[in-house]
C-alpha cells in the first residue's frame, strides 16, 4: 500500500495538468468585474489581507485554497491553490477592481497594504493619492477546498467606501458558502469568475453605489 499511494497521487497530479493544461484560457475580458464610474472620477483602490491563518504565516498570502485527490486527500504542496509567480491573493483583487473601474471611466490609483492594516491607517495612505473616493475591501475569509466532481468554496468580504477626511459613506458584507461544478478549464480562470461576480455584487450594493456617486 505504501508503495500504491505516491502513484495513485502521482497519477492524479498529471491527470490534472493534461486537462487544465489543454483547457482554452478564459479571455481577460470576461474576468474583468463589469462595474460603474461615478460622479468622483478619481478613485483610489486598496484590499486588506485579514484571514487569521495568511496573518499567521500557516499559509502564504499568495494561498487561495488546496486541491485533494479523489479520495479526498490534500494533494502536495506544489499543486495547491497558488498562482504562479510572487503576486499576493489581495493584490489579484484589487487589480481586478482597478481593471473594472478603469474600464468605466474611472481613474485609479490602487494602494498596497501589509496584511492586517487597520481601517485607519489604510485611509491614512489612500489619502496620500489625492482621490476623492478611497474603496477599501477587507478579505476576512477566501478559501476553496477543491476536491471531488463540487468544489466548495467559502468567503467573507467587507466592502467600505470612505470619502475625503475619512468620512464613511457606504458599506456592504458579503459572506457565504457555494459549491461550484467543475468546468474544463484552468481551476485558477475559475475562481477569478467567482471573484468576479463576488465584487460585482459587492458593487451592485445601493448603499455602495450611492457612495460612490451613481
Amino acid at each position: 500500500m505504501t508503495t500504491r499511494l505516491p502513484f495513485k497521487q502521482l497519477s492524479l497530479i498529471l491527470v490534472v495538468f493534461l486537462v487544465y493544461g489543454c483547457a482554452t484560457p478564459v479571455p481577460k475580458s470576461e474576468l474583468t468585474p463589469k462595474l460603474y464610474s461615478g460622479t468622483e472620477k478619481n478613485v483610489a483602490v486598496g484590499v486588506i489581507e485579514a484571514r487569521p491563518y495568511v496573518l499567521s504565516g500557516n499559509k502564504d498570502p499568495r494561498f487561495e485554497g488546496i486541491f485533494r485527490d479523489q479520495f479526498g486527500m490534500p494533494l502536495p504542496a506544489f499543486v495547491s491553490a497558488e498562482r504562479p509567480g510572487k503576486e499576493r491573493f489581495v493584490d489579484l483583487l484589487s487589480g481586478m477592481i482597478k481593471d473594472g473601474l478603469s474600464d468605466a471611466g474611472s481613474n485609479v490609483s490602487v494602494v498596497s497594504l501589509p496584511g492586517g492594516t487597520s481601517a485607519d491607517d489604510a485611509w491614512k495612505k489612500m489619502a496620500e493619492t489625492g482621490a476623492g473616493r478611497y474603496i477599501l475591501m477587507r478579505v476576512n475569509e477566501s478559501n476553496w477546498d477543491d476536491g471531488g466532481r463540487n468544489p466548495t468554496y467559502k468567503y467573507n468580504f467587507d466592502l467600505v467606501v470612505a470619502g475625503k477626511g475619512a468620512t464613511v459613506l457606504g458599506s456592504k458584507n458579503l459572506a457565504g458558502t457555494q459549491t461550484n461544478r467543475r468546468a474544463m478549464r484552468d481551476p485558477f480562470d475559475t475562481y477569478s469568475l467567482t471573484y468576479r461576480g463576488l465584487i460585482e455584487n459587492l458593487f451592485s450594493e445601493p448603499a455602495i453605489k450611492q457612495a460612490l456617486g451613481n
